[in-house]
């Protein structure tokens, strides 16, 4: 719902060059009010509110069989245009409250283990890619290339690191260090010194706390600029708004105008968001000690509550970093009994 609704309010006010415009709402669906008025506070960031002589955008909310329909009627004088987005009913059907929701069920699939503490790895096309504190390791079947992290300044003892992945190039991410590189024609890697922020999800940035393990209260949000919000272990986007995982041990729905919503106690301090067949979902770890096995658990957020959405995944130790991939996501776990770090791919599927 939120996917659809924003992606039709930016075309509406592309449509009317972003100038003011009159909007008004009509709910002909299942969906109750709340969801509505979710929909509504959607185009109301998008639009300039205006009086009479602009153009006029009517939104109505229907329903099919199978999907929810939103309809955007454009009138500018005589000028009419239509404009169409739609989601699936299994997605949507937990927010209006009618039948049971989509579950999602996570499937991982081991992409590396060392012994060494990985911070996170990144699929290359055929190629997997992983950082650690020392290296950025390729490997392409039985090939091994390793390219070492100079060490400017000696690393916190709760490490993170983040990797992102574009093409044939690469940036890492780790505590007053970036490093960018490539993996063709030739794997190189370049580090320096820096405080730019860290990519932590979609259009997102924010900057980490040196030393500490634990971002700064600011996070930078395309579109919606900065915001100030309390120190926080990870984040992830959450239909309209924002899951942050807090460095108190509560983590909290943020709306989209970054309003705390509710607290989501059945999650830990490693939040992610994941893109699955029946609509975006908030993958989290479940509060547990360092010394106990792990769990990952899809759940959907509507009306700035948590709602699982599927069975938790177990892992056989705790879970050190756990990063959004779009479709995917990126799990590392320490094993409890060998004490070696492994990462996995969690993939979703989609059922009842």
């Amino acid at each position: 719902m939120g996917g659809a609704a924003r992606d039709l309010a930016r075309g509406v006010a592309a449509a009317v060059a972003h100038e003011p415009a009159a909007l008004s709402i009509r709910n002909v669906s299942s969906l109750g009010p709340r969801e509505a008025a979710e929909i509504g506070r959607v185009f109301e960031s998008e639009l300039k509110p205006a009086g009479a002589g602009a153009a006029e955008v009517q939104i109505t909310i229907s329903e099919n069989p199978t999907q929810f329909l939103l309809v955007a009627e454009i009138h500018r004088g005589d000028e009419r245009h239509v404009m169409i987005e739609s989601w699936p009913r299994a997605a949507a059907s937990a927010a209006g409250g009618e039948g049971a929701a989509a579950q999602v069920t996570l499937e991982k699939k081991l992409l590396w283990e060392q012994d060494q503490p990985i911070l996170d790895a990144a699929q290359a096309g055929d190629a997997l890619v992983v950082l650690d504190a020392e290296h950025v390791l390729r490997v392409r079947g039985s090939e091994r290339q390793s390219a070492p992290i100079p060490l400017a300044h000696p690393w916190p003892r709760d490490l993170r690191g983040r990797l992102s992945v574009s093409g044939t190039a690469f940036t890492a991410w780790l505590p007053g260090t970036l490093c960018r590189g490539a993996l063709e024609p030739q794997f190189s890697i370049e580090c320096r010194e820096s405080q730019e922020p860290w990519l932590i999800g979609p259009g997102a940035l924010a900057t980490f706390a040196t030393p500490g393990n634990f971002f700064q209260g600011r996070i930078d949000v395309e579109p919606g600029g900065v915001h100030e919000v309390p120190p926080f272990y990870a984040a992830a986007p959450a239909g309209d708004g924002w899951i942050l995982a807090g460095t108190d041990g509560r983590a909290r729905v943020y709306t989209h105008s970054w309003q705390t919503a509710g607290e989501a106690a059945e999650m830990g301090s490693d939040v992610a968001s994941i893109d699955t067949p029946c609509g975006g979902r908030v993958i989290a770890t479940r509060p547990s000690g360092p010394q106990e096995p792990d769990a990952v658990q899809p759940f959907e957020i509507t009306g700035g509550a948590a709602r699982p959405s599927g069975k938790a995944l177990e892992f056989s130790g705790s879970i050190t970093a756990l990063w959004s991939a779009g479709s995917s996501a990126t799990a590392v776990v320490r094993d409890l009994q060998t004490g070696r770090y492994a990462a996995f791919s969690l993939a979703p599927a989609c059922g009842r």
